[in-house]
């Protein structure tokens, strides 16, 4: 009788979830763009509607940034409900995993956070995300994006799926102005140090500091803030290095030789690293008890948002060896074709490239705007000074790795966990490790065609 039971509960079960499904497909059938008038939708502004929005935007200065976009959009399409969903994580891990489980259960989010170039195309191959090539033609996106940004924005299949929102430096370390007053040691007047000077800092601060304060600090509970160290390392030895290992060619020897230099990095490193995120680890470099912390751009808005004024409180350094080279970490939103409400998510795309949401979220946010038209008052002095050399001719830009455009989503996240687990190992061992992290390219069959050197 029991087993009759059990029988019968569990075809009732495959039967209710049969149904969802088939309810959930029927409801969130997929839609093309070819087939949407989409400046009529985008000017439909007094239709009624849902958007839910998912980010990974939860510390502070970008989380009002992220708010900001929201009042604007219900600013301007009024009869929309915007719903912000923040996923923590950060550089685009989470989110991935997060959206599979949402799609897999029927209930795809209208539009979501996103970096351009490799880690959208998990995406792609699930087939849910909705060409935005309409979008960018009808708010001029090709003519107001900032040079070469198009290109980076363009997926593999020649299509534009992503519309972008900000643009942070990744190759910066932060510094506590009153840190180094307070031990004595002397500021370079210039922000482009050297490896040589770098390393005489930290040395002093190492000799000078009592027990629980450090010169340096990473923030890397989540493992992406000791991927970003490593790809700094890289291309602050070698540029032409960094542009073979995105392309999929790595030597040993030259993998070895970059995690020498990250474990003789670690010697200045609080070894409670890995227990704080880079958000506890910037509070510590504001209190005091770290000097410095190798951290994207993204940090200006958290040091604002704790009464942090750049020159006076902190100042920044561009890492050691990457002079005249912008690290290019894109933000910016997708949307999905299977989501209860496709066009919502078409007008926040939309929304979040115009002027008036650029000016707002770009002052908030302290991020460089995708957009040429967005004006130079919109910005603080450092995020000028970063928008000023991202325009500079002269600047060469590399796309991170960490941050999912320059590798595969695979090959990124498993480069993240290898490497956190190397920063936190207990003789940070390069040989060891090189071979792990070569056999991660190997097996995800890494084949870039980057140029960044010529």
């Amino acid at each position: 009788m029991k087993l009759k039971r059990i029988a019968a509960l569990l075809l009732a079960l495959v039967l209710v979830m049969t149904c969802t499904g088939a309810f959930a497909a029927k409801k969130n059938q997929k839609k093309s763009a070819d087939e949407m008038d989409i400046p009529a939708i985008l000017e439909a502004t007094g239709e009624k509607g849902t958007v839910n929005v998912y980010h990974w935007w939860t510390a502070g200065g970008e989380k009002d940034a992220i708010e900001s976009v929201v009042d604007a959009f219900k600013n301007y399409y009024g009869k929309v409900k915007a719903k912000s969903n923040a996923i923590p994580g950060g550089a685009g891990g989470a989110m991935v995993m997060k959206v599979k489980v949402l799609q897999q259960a029927g209930k795809s989010p209208e539009t979501f956070q996103a970096h351009p170039g490799q880690e959208i195309e998990p995406y792609l191959n699930s087939g849910m995300l909705l060409n935005l090539n309409k979008v960018w033609e009808y708010g001029s996106l090709s003519e107001r994006a900032l040079p070469g940004l198009e290109t980076l924005c363009t997926a593999s299949d020649g299509n534009k799926y992503i519309v972008p929102i900000g643009i942070h430096k990744t190759n910066v370390i932060f510094y506590n102005i009153h840190v180094f007053e307070k031990y004595g040691v002397a500021i370079p007047d210039h922000e482009n140090i050297t490896w040589d000077e770098f390393w005489a800092i930290c040395e002093e601060f190492a000799q000078k500091m009592p027990d629980g304060e450090y010169p340096l600090d990473l923030g890397d509970r989540k493992g992406w803030p000791a991927c970003q160290v490593f790809e700094n390392i890289m291309m602050g030895t070698d540029p032409q290095l960094y542009e073979d290992f995105i392309n999929g060619k790595y030597d040993l020897e030259q993998v070895t030789q970059v995690l020498a230099t990250y474990a003789r990095l670690m010697e200045y490193v609080a070894p409670d690293h890995s227990s704080r995120d880079w958000y506890e680890a910037t509070g510590q470099v504001v209190a005091g008890t770290y000097a410095m912390q190798i951290m994207g751009a993204w940090a200006q808005p958290l040091m604002t948002s704790m009464n942090q004024v750049y020159g006076e409180d902190y100042g920044v350094f561009t890492f050691p060896g990457t002079d005249g080279w912008f690290g290019m970490c894109i933000d910016g939103f997708v949307v999905s074709n299977d989501s209860a409400d496709v066009e919502a998510g078409l007008k926040w795309a939309y929304n979040v490239s115009t002027s008036e949401v650029q000016t707002s979220f770009s002052t908030l946010k302290e991020s460089v705007s995708p957009y040429s038209d967005t004006p130079d008052e919109t910005y603080c002095p450092l995020t000028l000074k970063f928008k000023n050399e991202i325009t500079d001719e002269n600047t060469k830009v590399f796309p991170s790795f960490t941050h999912g455009t320059a590798l595969p989503w695979a090959a990124s996240t498993s480069l993240q966990t290898q490497i956190q687990e190397f920063a936190t190992s207990s003789d940070h061992n390069p040989d060891f490790f090189a071979k792990k992290i070569v056999d991660i390219m190997k097996e995800s069959s890494v084949k870039g065609d980057w140029n960044l050197v010529d």
